[in-house]
């Protein structure tokens, strides 16, 4: 089976209860806190769910600079 290929990052949120929560039971299962929430999230996607592509990058706005 080949690894996974975690190339991209999601900042979440939490507050420092959960936060600390989500740490005792990762520690307690064995796992990591992003093992934990890859599982959540991947429960809450249908398979039939296409995946999106990323919006497009919007190019930099180039300003004119006073002399």
């Amino acid at each position: 089976m080949r690894p996974l290929n975690l190339d991209t990052i999601l900042i979440v949120r939490t507050d420092r209860n959960l936060h600390a929560a989500l740490h005792g039971v990762a520690r307690r299962e064995g796992t990591t806190a992003s093992a934990l929430v890859r599982r959540a999230v991947a429960s809450i996607i249908a398979p039939e769910d296409p995946p999106q592509p990323p919006p497009p990058v919007t190019p930099a706005a180039a300003l004119p600079v006073a002399a």
